[in-house]
Order: C-alpha cells, then structure tokens, then sequence
C-alpha cells in the first residue's frame, strides 16, 4: 500500500495521463518556490525539528506551564480560572502576592482555594495540600518565614501526608527566617531552585511529598536591586501526577535505633552505685562530658548504652527509652540540636508509649535550636529545669511517659555568661518500674540570672558585678525583722537615685538600697541622665522603676531635674529620700531616717534628716544612738521634706552639696545629722578651688555604721526648745577646757589632750571670737581634733556657732565666746589647767 506522501515522488511511467498535468505543475512550483524538491523535504525537516523543540520545552508531555502576566485570563470559579487542559491532566493558576498590598491567588482545578477576597494568606509561604488520589483540599496554611521557620520545619515533616501534593506561593518576604534545614526538606518536595531564594524574592512552586530534587513546577523572580520587591509571577498550566520520581524519605527521618539495633558498650559496674539496686529497679548513669573533650554517655544496667562511638552519641540530646516492665532499652536516639532544628527529637518523643522511662543528656551544647515545643515535651514527660536550658549548658533528666508531677532526678550545670564551659554532671540512680513525680518544680542546684548575664555580655567594665562567680546571684529584698518599724511611712516614701558618671559605684548603691530591711522596688525610682542608658537596665535588674532625664553638663543640674521629675511623679508624697552619686547606704540607712521621722513631722524649723555627717570621721565620731541638729545641709543622702525639696527646686545650688546647702526664706531651719554616717561616699579628688576641701571630706578615715540598727536615745531632745535646754545641760556639766590646754596642739600641732584617764564627763572647749564670723581660732582648734577645717571654709555641723562632735567616747563641744552657749564657762579659777 503506498502512502499520499509517496505517491507524490513516483515516477513518470508509474503515473496515469491525467495525474501528469497536476504533477508537473507541483514540482515547477517546487522549483520556482524551494529551489528543488530535495530543499523542500530538508525546510520540512527542519520546521518538524523546531517544533518538537519547542514541545519539549513547555512540555514534558505531562505538563505545560505557561506565563500570563498581562492577559485578560477571567479568574473564576465559574470558568475553570480560565484554564483548559486534557482529560487525564490538572489545570493550575498561580499568581504571587504584589509587594505588601494585594495577596497571593491560587486555583486548582476551578477552584480559588487562595486568593486576596478569602484573606487566607500570610507573609512568607503559604502551603495547599491537596490528597494525591481524591485531590481534596487537606490544608491551607501560611508561615511567616520572614521572622523563623520552626513550624513550617515541623509541617513539612509531620503535617503532611504521604505522596501528597502541594503548592507552594509566597507573599511579601518569604527568606530571611527560611534557613538550610527548611530548605533541606523543600527539597524532599521536588524543590529545586529553593536554595536561591532571596530577600523579596518571589517564589511558585507544585510539588509532592518526597518528589526527587529539582521535579517541581517552579519559578523564581529575584527582586532587582532598584526595586523593593521583586516582579510578580503568574503562571498558569496542566500538569499530570505523578509529578516525576520519587525519592526515599529515610533520610530524613529521626536517627532512631530500636530492638536489635541497639548495641551495648563496656561494662561500667552498677553504672557508677556503691551498690547493687533493689528488685524492680535498675541501676542508671549519666554523665554529661567535659566541654567538648571527652564524650557524654549513658549507662543502664552496667553497661555504657550511649556515647560517641556507641549508638550514635555525642554533642546535642542523647536519649534512651527503657521498658517499664523489662527495663531494657528500647530504643536511642541522638539529637543534634546544636546543628539542626529540634523536630526530630520531638518525633521521637511523641513515638514513645506509655509508661516508657526516659533518660536524656545534653552535652556540649544542645539549646541553639531546640524549639519550645520539644521542651513542652521534655515538661509532659517529667522535666521542671528544661525551660531553663541556654547555649552550652548541660542538663539530663529521667522521666515517664504518664508520670504525675516532676522527676526527682534531673539537674541542669550552667555556663559561663562569656561562654565559659560548665561543670560536668555526673550522676547514678537505682531506677524504678514506676516513677512517682513531686507537684511543684523543685527549684534547681543552681540559679541562672539570665538578664544580668544578658547585661553583663552588653556592657564591659564591670569586673564584680558580672564576675563569673556572682553573675547568677540574685537581687532579692530584705524583710524588716523590727517589728517596730513594719508598715512604717519611710517604706512608702518614694527613694530616689541620681547616679553619676561612676556605674560600677551606681551597682554598689543599687546593692545596698536593696539591701535595705523592708525596701519596695516600687518606690525606688533610678533617674539618669539620657546619654547613659545602661544605668536605666541597671535598676531595671534590681526591680527599680528607671526615669530618663534631659542630658545635663553639671551634675546639679541632673539633680534639679531629678527633683523635679519626682515631685510631679510623686504628687501625694510629703517626704522624699534622695541619693546622689557614689553612695554606699548602711545596713540601718533606713531605719534611721524611720526613727527620726516623727521628730523630722513635728518640728517645723527641721526640714530634713541627713545620714552622712561632714565631721564623722574614725577619731570624731563613733556614738551610733546620737543625732544633732545643725545649720548646714551635707545632701549626700537624706529625707526631706516637700517644702525643702520645693526650696531646691526654685533655687538649686550650683555647688556640691558637701558645700553645705543653706535654705533661703523666713524662719531659721536646720537639719538632723547622726554622728555615725549611714551613707559612705566613696574617695575621690577634684582640682581647683574645692581640692582642699574635697580631700579633708573624703580623703580621710570615717566612720560609716556597718551593724544592723541602733536605738536612737536622744529623739526626745531633739525638737527646737527642748534642744536648748538639752545642750546647755550637757555643757554645765562638762569638763572645761580652755585655749591653754589646748596651746600645744594648736601651735606646735601636737596631737590635742588625752581625755583616755579622764571620767566620762562631756568636754567643753572654750575660745574667745571678736564676732560670730570670727572662724580664725575656731578652725585652728578644729584642725587639732582633725575636724574638717580648709583654709578659708568656714567649721562644718554648727549650731547657733557651736561645733559639737564625738572624741574618745565623749561628747566634745567647742563653744565660743559669740555663742549663747559660752554663759556656760564656769569661773576662770575653776578651769583646769
């Protein structure tokens, strides 16, 4: 039989009379238009050959895909999203999200399954899966890999059936959370261009569950460097199942070893007891390694079950299932959590049967990617320290599928804020059938302060307070143990801290406020100046409110600011404590200022208590249970009243307050000063005008009280009248002395008289002035007892002219002649000489 095409090209003789004609017509048409017959059949050739090309191109014969961005495709439910494909294929229409504003379209086989008027997208990628046989819609999800990829991980691997088919769309930005093992199990999906999607890239893709690599229906667009985000796609097409060639998914599966499987190592005699265990139990070991030198292990039963070269162990989670009847091991697997994600940990969790015994250590560091729903599970299962798992500690615990309540045994070892290796663990039990479980988490060995060691990473220069050694302990208050003083004002009256350039003296009085018997955090309120924001964090780890204040050049401007964002902060408060830079409080600072508030109340000319004395010195103070009252107001560290605070306010001092602040306005006011400071203010020097001054206040031995509180006795004096009537007492019954006894000491600077053999009696000096400014001899006697005394400053702690201080465990007065104090002189024949 001879074909259309054949008999096309017989010969002449073979052909009929009347077909010749037509013939002859043919191939001068030939001749004319191709050159010859032969060139015709060689363009044929050629057109078939581009053709097939192009097919193969598009088409694989199971699929072909195409781009319709700019058509008029009518998408729709009513019309198969515009698409027409062959019986035995499945039509698609894909378009990704447009920058931020209209979200991502999917149709399936006519049906819009995503699209911007079903709001069922998210940033990121969003996922249908489709059953393969059925291609019933399972699930639409959205993950936000612009920030992590934990749950898409977790889906990939558990949440979708097999074989099923998925679509794969993104919107926005879909990269930067999108890491290698994410990336890893795309692939598992037939993914082959995954690994170069990029910042707001644009990504489509069909793939099926354990498709082979590089088999999906995908495209890329990568975003151009002058625009935001990158083009849309939009592609529609046919495709057939399967998609192409499968592979093995084993690989990715938990590294589980189970039954016979599991081998045993060397013998460890009763894995580490001093003797045998009792029946129903078996004899457990775990140790965690040491840094990253010698291998963890697990032993059950005297044998290593466990470690590097046994089963599979090494850096991560290392676990063992035993049988609650036989309590044999039933299966072990090995995690590394410091390299990959954590869910097939949490597959092996979830795997185990009820009642089974779980042993679990952590060497090296096995907390970088262990997500929260593997601790959840290490909780369920018994754990109360896995919460507090962080990089490079180790930890093991032994648990129960089903036990009630905490394991008893299980212990966590931190490490070092800096990274520095923690202690290895290394612990034995004897390990019941049945664990019974404790309700409440028992608090750990040890407690890690993670926002301090978060602090002390952040910030160098703080050798004590981020020491290794102290980094975890805890900032806690102290309960009053006086029961006098509970419920007392002073605890609810607002403290406020105006640190200065020195933090490492700013943690020393954050660490001694909150040392303070019956101290509220609440009330404590750090005020620092803007350009040192790590001072805010700093009273934010001690519980103590932080305020921000505007930048100042001279530290009483930040103090006038801190004055003044308190009163507004505090407008019900009477009474203010304020500390200034560089303080140490004593153990009794607050129950000090507690027992002089009543007086502080009472007596209008008082206007605040002081707890630094400018003459406290080790040899001129000493008397814990005395207060004075004096003229001039140190600052430092005090209580104040509203009105003094208000005074500052209007009128702030542009001296230091060791100056001595002096109040301005009607009346005569003064302070409370203890003769024993409870506030010490930490050395320093200064150039200038004030450097003599500076170095006799704070250069010099003093006495700071460091014991729990003292009974103040002399409160009941200490009001306006009755301290007259107080001092002139204490003077008429002193011992005087006068400027002869004093002669050698003043002019030769001889140490002053020995009162030592003396008895007890107060001393009394007496000295003539030409005035009550006269502080020419005044200073000179003050530089003999090593009072404070710069030339050119006049004495510090005067009352009505009178200086009085604590020597040689008496009260001193030094009582000149322009005071109403000096009537008190006895008769020159009855000084002592």
């Amino acid at each position: 039989m001879i074909s259309s095409a054949q008999h096309l090209f017989l010969p002449h003789n073979c052909r009929s009379a009347g077909e010749g004609k037509m013939f002859r017509a043919l191939r001068r048409l030939l001749v004319k238009r191709f050159g010859g017959v032969k060139h015709f059949l060689v363009l044929v050739t050629c057109v078939g050959v581009i053709l097939y090309c192009l097919h193969s191109l598009f088409s694989d014969g199971t699929r072909q895909v195409w781009d319709v961005r700019g058509s008029t495709i009518n998408i729709s439910s009513d019309n198969g999203c515009g698409i027409e494909c062959r019986p035995d294929q499945l039509s698609f229409y894909i378009r990704t999200g447009e920058k931020t504003t209209v979200g991502p379209t999917v149709c399936f086989e006519g049906n819009i399954i995503i699209s911007n008027d079903l709001k069922n997208f998210g940033r990121g990628l969003n996922f249908v899966v489709l059953q393969s046989n059925t291609l019933e819609v399972k699930e639409v999800r959205a993950f936000d890999t612009y920030v992590q990829d934990a749950e898409l991980i977790r889906f990939l691997k558990k949440g979708i059936p097999d074989d099923s088919i998925v679509i794969v769309v993104s919107f926005d930005e879909a990269s930067s959370g999108l890491h290698e093992d994410s990336r890893k199990w795309m692939k598992l999906y037939g993914s082959g261009v995954i690994d170069n999607l990029a910042f707001r890239d644009s990504l489509i893709m069909i793939g099926q569950k354990g498709l082979k690599e590089g088999h999906a229906i995908e495209y890329i667009s990568k975003k151009d460097k002058s625009e935001d985000f990158s083009a849309v796609l939009e592609k529609a097409g046919c495709f057939s199942l399967p998609l192409g060639p499968q592979d093995s998914l084993q690989v990715a599966l938990p590294d589980m070893l189970q039954g016979r499987s599991i081998t045993l190592g060397d013998s460890l005699p009763l894995c580490g007891l001093p003797s045998p265990c009792p029946a129903d139990s078996v004899s457990v070991g775990v140790y965690s390694g040491n840094k990253d030198k010698k291998p963890p292990f697990i032993c059950v039963g005297g044998r290593i079950v466990m470690t590097d070269n046994v089963n599979k162990g090494g850096r991560g989670f290392n676990t063992v299932a035993l049988n609650s009847a036989s309590l044999q091991p039933v299966s072990v697997m090995h995690a590394d959590t410091y390299a990959t994600d954590s869910t097939d940990l949490e597959l092996y969790l979830e795997s185990l049967s009820e009642g089974d015994i779980v042993i679990s250590v952590v060497a090296d560091d096995g907390a970088k990617k262990l997500s929260y729903s593997a601790r959840d599970q290490m909780n369920t299962l018994g754990s109360g320290y896995i919460q507090n798992l962080r990089f490079r500690d180790v930890w093991f615990f032994i648990g129960q599928r089903g036990m009630d309540g905490f394991t008893t045994m299980e212990q966590i070892s931190y490490a070092g804020y800096d990274g520095d290796w923690p202690k290895p663990i290394n612990k034995s039990y004897c390990v019941p059938r049945k664990l019974v479980g404790r309700k409440i988490i028992p608090d750990p060995e040890f407690y890690r302060f993670d926002e301090r060691r978060d602090f002390c990473k952040k910030y160098d220069g703080y050798p004590e307070f981020c020491d290794p050694s102290r980094v975890d302990d805890k900032l806690k208050t102290v309960g009053t143990a006086d029961k006098s003083l509970q419920g007392h004002a002073i605890f609810d009256t607002p403290l406020i801290i105006v640190p200065g350039l020195n933090h490492n003296a700013l943690v020393r009085t954050l660490e001694t406020t909150l040392m303070q018997p019956g101290i509220k955090q609440k009330n404590v309120v750090v005020m620092w100046d803007k350009k040192f924001p790590e001072h805010g964090e700093l009273a934010t780890l001690f519980g103590f409110t932080n305020i921000s204040l505007p930048s100042s050049t001279k530290y009483t401007d930040l103090m006038g600011h801190a004055l003044k964002h308190s009163v507004n902060m505090f407008p019900q408060a009477e009474h203010f404590i304020v500390l200034e830079e560089e303080l140490l409080l004593a153990p009794d600072f607050l129950s000090f200022l507690a027992q002089c508030f009543s007086t502080l109340n009472t007596d209008p000319t008082l206007l605040a208590v002081s707890a630094w004395n400018f003459n406290g010195f080790e040899k001129t103070s000493g008397n814990r249970e005395i207060v004075y009252r004096v003229e001039e107001f140190p600052g430092l560290g005090f209580l104040a009243k509203k009105q003094a605070v208000n005074a500052l306010i209007s009128s702030m001092p542009q001296k230091r307050a060791w100056h001595g602040w002096k109040f301005e306005g009607e009346g005569h006011f003064e302070i409370l000063m203890p003769d024993v400071s409870r506030v010490f203010r930490q050395p320093f020097k200064v150039g200038g005008q004030e450097a003599e001054l500076v170095s006799e206040l704070f250069l010099h031995p003093r006495t700071t009280s460091l014991e729990q509180a003292a009974t103040l006795q002399n409160l009941g004096e200490l009001m306006e009248r009755q301290y007259e009537d107080y001092l002139n007492g204490l003077i008429a019954s002193s011992l005087p002395l006068t400027m002869d006894n004093l002669k050698q000491c003043v002019h030769s600077l001889e140490p002053p008289p020995d009162f030592a053999d003396q008895d007890k009696r107060s001393v009394a000096v007496y000295f003539d002035q030409e005035s009550s400014l006269d502080f020419r001899l005044f200073s000179e006697i003050c530089r003999c007892f090593g009072l404070v005394s710069p030339r050119n400053w006049r004495p510090k702690n005067l009352h009505n002219g009178m200086l009085r201080f604590w020597y040689q465990d008496r009260n001193v007065f030094l009582v000149g002649s322009s005071t109403p104090y000096y009537k008190n002189k006895p008769a020159q024949d009855k000084v002592p000489h």
